[in-house]
């Protein structure tokens, strides 16, 4: 079986909402299916926090990868062999991955490689 191809993205920066919010970080493309493959952040909040990277806003977001623990102060990367690798597909209801923290204001760049 053949090897799918698959184009690499980038998201724009974004900061982390309020604690129990999320926020629109990647849309997905339609038609495609999204893998994560580095996430790089940058903790200069003023305290330490969990990322939480996952599908659906507010009361209805579902983490796709376990949470992130970041320090108040350092930055970060993780590449893709660094967390398990989780296929994430477009639909109409949950177009987009979404970040949640325990912090305001942590800025995250995600890299992504749609394919499908």
């Amino acid at each position: 079986m053949a090897e799918r191809i698959g184009i690499r993205k980038t998201s724009a920066v974004v900061a982390s909402p309020v604690t129990g919010a999320a926020i629109a970080l990647y849309n997905i493309t339609v038609g495609r299916s999204a893998i994560i493959r580095r996430i790089i952040w940058i903790n200069a909040c003023g305290g330490n926090s969990n990322l939480s990277l996952g599908q659906g806003l507010a009361a209805a977001f579902a983490a796709v990868l376990p949470a992130i623990v970041t320090l108040n102060g350092l930055d970060g990367q993780l590449n893709e062999w660094d967390f398990p690798q989780v296929e994430i597909p477009y639909t109409a209801a949950l177009p987009a991955i979404t970040l949640e923290s325990t912090v305001a204001g942590i800025n995250v760049l995600l890299e992504v490689e749609e394919i499908g």
